[in-house]
């Protein structure tokens, strides 16, 4: 069975005292998801990941942890396809929320969001994603969002 590995992130703010997490509606969909993409040869999953959180959101981030992976198996003009999908926490630093202007790029996102921390998980289409977004809030809430945040991991927070 063919492999396929990608990466992506869940990109945290604060805003006015609440956290906020970076969704996106992936073109043609009409779900929610999180920004992720194939990992291109030569690159490592964590580079994935930063260069997908820009594409598809138009936001630079600073990887912070990461989140663990998801697995599952789909098919492609017939063909069962095993794919492994990297996930990374990430503090957002810069740039506007769907501010995406790459030349060259096909249009991979309709539409994009920030949604409070606690309601991210409901709001995802993908199972493995609800998952990792659960995660993500369970090492925000047990470190403390503003130590988390500044990349700074306590002992027993590895989820």
């Amino acid at each position: 069975m063919p492999r396929e590995a990608s990466a992506g992130g869940v990109v945290v703010r604060e805003q006015g005292g609440e956290l906020e997490v970076a969704v996106i509606r992936p073109h043609g969909r009409s779900l929610w998801a999180l920004p992720k993409g194939h990992v291109d040869p030569g690159e490592s999953p964590e580079q994935t990941a930063v260069r997908e959180v820009w594409e598809e959101t138009g936001l630079r981030a600073t990887l912070v942890a990461p989140l663990g992976e998801i697995r599952y198996v789909y098919q492609f003009r017939g063909q069962r396809i095993f794919k492994r999908v990297h996930f990374f926490l990430f503090r957002h630093e810069s740039g506007v929320l769907g501010d995406i202007q790459h030349e060259g790029h096909r249009v991979e996102v309709d539409e994009t969001r920030w949604v409070p921390l606690a309601r991210v998980a409901a709001l995802l289409g993908y199972k493995g994603e609800k998952a990792i977004a659960a995660r993500a809030a369970r090492m925000l809430l047990r470190a403390g969002a503003t130590l988390a945040l500044s990349g700074v991991r306590p002992e027993g927070s590895g989820d």
